[in-house]
C-alpha cells in the first residue's frame, strides 16, 4: 500500500513537468500569437520600464524671482472591471459606476485649498460620469425596460483603461486615490509621473515669456472665446529650455504591477536656467500705472476709456526689456486679448520728429540755427508747401510763428518738421525707415508680432517724386503713413541714442550644466554725431517744462502738483497725438485717436527709455502729454528709485573686512554680461 502511494507523487511530478516543462503549455491571445507558459515569460511580466520625463528649463527674472518652470505633477489613469455580481443586471452595471464616479470625486476633492468642497465634488462627479458614459457606453442601455432586472446586453463593454486626471500635485489627493485603489479591487490605478509648465505671474509676462503650446479658450457650452497662443514662442522658444531625452529605468514588479528593486536614478544633468531681462519688480509697476492712466478718465468722467494700452521700459546701454505691459479695455481673459507692445499698431504721430530731425542733421539737410516761419499763412508755407499740390492742408495744434528746429520740436509743430522733412528725398526718406527699423521684426521670437512699416505705394517707383514730396514726405515728417508697434518705437529710440543695428533683447544669459553662457548684446553700427545727439536730446528736455506752449507742459505741472517733482532737466521726452482710420472687425473703418510718449532718464546720459501708447476708438480730446506721458515719466522715477534702493542694499550687506555679500542685480545694472549670476563683486 506504501508502495503504491509512493507512486502517486512521482506520477504528478512526471506529469506536470511533461506539462509545463516538456510540453510548455500556451496561453491564446486572439490575433496575438499565444503565450507561451515558461519561466521566461513570467520573468518578462515581472520586468517593467519606467520612462522617466525630463523637465524644461526654468525662466527667471533679472532679480531671480521665478518667472516659467516645470512642476512635477501625475497623471493618474485607471484599469476598471465592472465586479462580476454587478454584471448581471443593468441597474447593477449602472449603479456601480454611478457609485465609483462618486468615490472618484470625494478623493479629487480633497484637495485642501478648495473654498467650496461640496461644489467641488459635485463638478468632479458629472465629469467623471460622463467620462465612464463615453468609455462603457453606458448611454444604450437608457432604453431598457426594467433594468432592474434586465440583463446587460451581449457585448456590452464591462471594463476599461481610462484616463482620470491630469497634473495632479496634492499629497492629500494622491493619497485619497491610493486609498480608494487599495480599497476597491476592481479599479487599479496607475500614477505616472509627469512635468506641467507653471508660470507663476502669467498675466504680467505672458506675452513675452511665452508659451508651450496652444489651445482655445471655451466658455461652459464649449463655444470659443479666442486663442490662447502658448505655442513655443517667446522665451520659451530658445533651444535650450528644451526638455532633455526622457530617461528610461528598469524595475521589477508583482502580480498587481506594484514595483520592487526600483535601481536608483543615474545623475542627470540639471535643466537649464535662462535669465531674462524682465524685471518683475518694474513690470508690475508698469502694469499699475497703465491701468491706472487707462480707467483714470472713465472713473473721473472727463474722458471716455481707451480702447487698449501699451507701456514699455528699455534699457539703453544694452537694449533690455526691463517692462512690458499690456492693456484692454474689453478683455476678460487677458491672455486671449492681443499683448499691444508688439501686436498692436497706431501711427506713432509727432514722437518720431527727433528721429526725423536728427537724421536730417546727420545728412547734412538741416540748420540747426535757421529759424523757420511756421504760421500757415506765411510765404514759407505757400512756398514750400502750399506749392506741392497736396489735399489736405498742414496744421499744427497751436499758432506758432518764427521758429529755430528746437522750438518745433518744444512745440511740436507739423508745419516745421514738413520743412525739415521735405528736406530729405525719397531715398534718404527710405534709408530712415531701415535706420530705425520701421516695419522690421524684433526678432525676438514673440507670438502673432505685427511688423507695421510704411505703405505700399510709399516707395513704389511709379508714383512720381512730385506726388512722394506732396503726401509721403510730408506725412513722415510728423508720424503718418506708416504703422509701428511700441516696442518698434523704443527700439528707434535705441537706435538714436546707442547706433544703427541696435536690438532690443529678452534674455542675459542662460546657465547650461552650471555654466554660464552671457547673451550677447547687438553691436552697434553706424552712430549719430554727438552734435546730434545734443541737440534732438536738449530739445526733448524742454518739451517737458513749464513753458506753456511745450506740449508736454501738462506732465510737468501734474507732477508738481501730485508728486511735489520738478521734472524739467530730470525728464526728457516727446508727446505724439495722432487721428487715424483703422478697420476694426464688426465695425469697419473707424476713427481712432492715438496718445503716445517717448521717455528718457537721465537727460545727460539716457539710461531708461519709456514708451507710452493709448488708443481711443471715438473721436474724443485725446493728446499724448495728458494721457500717455504720465504713466512712462512715473515709471522712470520708479526705475531710477528701484535703483537706488537696490544700491543701498547691495552696499549695506558688504563689511569693512571684505566679508563676501550677494549682487542684486538693479534696473540698468549689466554686471551679468561680465561674469556668472552671484558673483560678488569682489569676485568680478
Amino acid at each position: 500500500m506504501f508502495g503504491a502511494l509512493g507512486t502517486v507523487p512521482l506520477f504528478l511530478t512526471g506529469w506536470l513537468g511533461y506539462l509545463q516543462v516538456l510540453q510548455a503549455g500556451e496561453l491564446p491571445r486572439g490575433d496575438r500569437p499565444p503565450l507561451p507558459l515558461v519561466a521566461a515569460t513570467a520573468a518578462r511580466q515581472g520586468a517593467s520600464v519606467e520612462v522617466l520625463p525630463q523637465p524644461r528649463g526654468t525662466i527667471l527674472d533679472r532679480n531671480g524671482s521665478l518667472l516659467a518652470l516645470d512642476r512635477e505633477v501625475y497623471e493618474v489613469r485607471a484599469r476598471i472591471a465592472v465586479p462580476r455580481d454587478h454584471q448581471r443586471t443593468v441597474l447593477g452595471c449602472l449603479g456601480y459606476l454611478s457609485a465609483l464616479a462618486d468615490d472618484l470625486a470625494r478623493a479629487v476633492a480633497a484637495e485642501p485649498s478648495l473654498a467650496d468642497r461640496g461644489a467641488a465634488e459635485r463638478e468632479h462627479a458629472r465629469r467623471f460620469a460622463e467620462l465612464f458614459a463615453r468609455e462603457f457606453g453606458t448611454p444604450a442601455l437608457a432604453g431598457i425596460a426594467d433594468p432592474a432586472t434586465a440583463p446587460l446586453p451581449k457585448g456590452q463593454a464591462t471594463a476599461a483603461d481610462v484616463r482620470l486626471l491630469g497634473g495632479v500635485d496634492t499629497l492629500a489627493v494622491i493619497d485619497a486615490l491610493r486609498e480608494l485603489d487599495d480599497r476597491r479591487s476592481s479599479i487599479s490605478l496607475d500614477f505616472l509621473r509627469s512635468y506641467e509648465r507653471a508660470y507663476p505671474e502669467r498675466e504680467l509676462t505672458h506675452g513675452s515669456v511665452g508659451h508651450v503650446e496652444t489651445t482655445w479658450r471655451t466658455d461652459g457650452n464649449g463655444r470659443r472665446l479666442g486663442l490662447q497662443t502658448v505655442g513655443v514662442c517667446g522665451l520659451e522658444a530658445l533651444p535650450e529650455l528644451a526638455a532633455g531625452q526622457a530617461e528610461r529605468r528598469s524595475f521589477r514588479s508583482d502580480g498587481r504591477r506594484r514595483p520592487y528593486f526600483l535601481p536608483p536614478l543615474e545623475e542627470v544633468a540639471p535643466p537649464a536656467v535662462l535669465h531674462s531681462t524682465l524685471d518683475l519688480d518694474l513690470q508690475r509697476v508698469a502694469q499699475r500705472e497703465l491701468a491706472e492712466q487707462c480707467e483714470r478718465g472713465a472713473r473721473e468722467g472727463t474722458v471716455t476709456i481707451p480702447k487698449w494700452g501699451a507701456l514699455v521700459l528699455v534699457e539703453v546701454e544694452t537694449g533690455d526689456v526691463l517692462a512690458a505691459a499690456s492693456w484692454h479695455r474689453d478683455a476678460k481673459h487677458p491672455e486671449a486679448a492681443s499683448w499691444t507692445p508688439f501686436q498692436s499698431l497706431y501711427e506713432p504721430g509727432s514722437i518720431v520728429k527727433p528721429l526725423v530731425f536728427a537724421f536730417a542733421l546727420e545728412q547734412g539737410t538741416l540748420d540747426w540755427d535757421h529759424v523757420y516761419d511756421c504760421a500757415p499763412g506765411s510765404s514759407d508755407y505757400g512756398t514750400r508747401i502750399g506749392s506741392l499740390g497736396r489735399r489736405k492742408p498742414v496744421r499744427d495744434d497751436h499758432a506758432c510763428g518764427l521758429l529755430t528746429p528746437h522750438g518745433i520740436l518744444v512745440n511740436s509743430s507739423n508745419i516745421g518738421a514738413t520743412y525739415v522733412g521735405l528736406g530729405l528725398d525719397r531715398e534718404q526718406w527710405f534709408a530712415y525707415m531701415r535706420f530705425y527699423g520701421f516695419g522690421a521684426s524684433l526678432g525676438l521670437q514673440l507670438p502673432h508680432e505685427r511688423l507695421g512699416g510704411e505703405s505700399r505705394r510709399s516707395f513704389d517707383p511709379q508714383v512720381t517724386v512730385r506726388s512722394f514730396r506732396a503726401n509721403s514726405a510730408v506725412s513722415f515728417s510728423f508720424g503718418y503713413e506708416f504703422m509701428a508697434n511700441a516696442l518698434q518705437v523704443a527700439r528707434a529710440y535705441l537706435r538714436l541714442f546707442r547706433g544703427g543695428g541696435s536690438e532690443l533683447r529678452l534674455c542675459r544669459g542662460v546657465e547650461v550644466d552650471g555654466q554660464w553662457r552671457p547673451a550677447p548684446v547687438s553691436p552697434a553700427g553706424a552712430k549719430f554725431s554727438p552734435r546730434a545727439i545734443d541737440a534732438v536730446r536738449a530739445a526733448m528736455v524742454d518739451v517737458v517744462g513749464d513753458d506753456p506752449h511745450a506740449t508736454g507742459h501738462f506732465l510737468h505741472e501734474r507732477l508738481l502738483k501730485e508728486e511735489g517733482i520738478d521734472v524739467h532737466g530730470l525728464i526728457g521726452g516727446k508727446t505724439g497725438t495722432a487721428a487715424s482710420d483703422v478697420f476694426i472687425e464688426g465695425r469697419g473703418k473707424v476713427n481712432v485717436r492715438n496718445a503716445s510718449f517717448v521717455g528718457f532718464l537721465p537727460v545727460e546720459a539716457p539710461r531708461w527709455l519709456a514708451v507710452c501708447v493709448m488708443q481711443k476708438d471715438d473721436d474724443a480730446r485725446f493728446y499724448g502729454g495728458s494721457y500717455a506721458a504720465p504713466p512712462a515719466a512715473r515709471l522712470l522715477l520708479q526705475a531710477r528709485s528701484l535703483a537706488e534702493r537696490r544700491l543701498l542694499q547691495q552696499e549695506s550687506r558688504g563689511a569693512a573686512d571684505g566679508q563676501v555679500r550677494s549682487a542684486v542685480a538693479t534696473p540698468g545694472d549689466s554686471g551679468w554680461g561680465r561674469g556668472a549670476p552671484g558673483t560678488t563683486s569682489a569676485g568680478r
